[in-house]
């Protein structure tokens, strides 16, 4: 990454500089340490700044139902692809997303399997497209991996939950939101859906009302903040 190595280099600077002018190495180190990561953080700054703006101006073309141009400028992003860490899958998310709220699904995984596993509607996204293909362990793979990092998102464990109760796996759909009641013990939705499903009922979706029909492609996204990729604001069709 280039970000990266410009802050290695400036922390280095800095230990030879100090080092030069007498101070003891231990010193100098800690000096040098601070100085790269103060470099870090502004240059964090900076990309993440360049990013926000590529991915703003994408969700206006998305707002607008201009989705080729949305993509265009998604791609355009990527010649910043070297100089940070995670700005490639983020970005690969944003276009899986895209793609899937185009209805363009064999495109939509390609982008989504590269995308961020904090990215967790995206990832959704993902599982969404193999359990309608019947394909449960890649489904399961997504799902674990995706709760690694987003295991306080209660639409994630109800979706699990679905998926499984719809390829036939009741037992384990329960067992997977008891493990969420252990998470979110406060989670309404989660007990919910756990009672239904110890009744022999289906797993109710309809009560996450903005991320379940994004993920029935009933809306397409409109905004999304590079601080935190699995917050999303949306917005109905054209």
């Amino acid at each position: 990454m280039i970000n990266i190595g410009i802050c290695i280099a400036i922390g280095l600077g800095i230990f030879i500089l100090f080092s030069y002018l007498g101070f003891h190495w231990i010193l100098a180190l800690i000096i040098g340490n601070i100085a790269a990561l103060v470099s870090f953080f502004i240059l964090s700054k900076m990309i993440v700044k360049k990013i926000s703006a590529i991915l703003e101006a994408s969700n206006k073309e998305v707002s607008k139902n201009r989705m080729d141009q949305a993509i265009s400028i998604i791609n355009n992003g990527f010649k910043y692809k070297n100089h940070h860490p995670f700005i490639t899958s983020q970005l690969n998310s944003q276009l899986g997303v895209i793609y899937y709220c185009k209805r363009d699904i064999k495109k939509a995984e390609i982008y989504l399997k590269k995308g961020i596993s904090t990215h967790f509607i995206a990832q959704c996204m993902l599982a969404n497209i193999y359990i309608k293909r019947n394909e449960i362990e890649k489904m399961d793979k997504v799902f674990k991996s995706t709760l690694r990092t987003n295991s306080k998102e209660s639409f994630v464990w109800s979706m699990y939950a679905y998926c499984l109760d719809k390829a036939g796996k009741r037992d384990q759909a329960i067992a997977v939101l008891n493990k969420a009641q252990k998470k979110l013990p406060n989670d309404e939705k989660i007990k919910r859906n756990l009672r239904s499903l110890q009744n022999n009922q289906k797993v109710k979706m309809k009560s996450y009302k903005e991320i379940w029909p994004l993920i029935m492609q009933e809306k397409i996204i409109v905004k999304q903040k590079i601080r935190n990729p699995s917050r999303l604001r949306y917005q109905r069709a054209n």
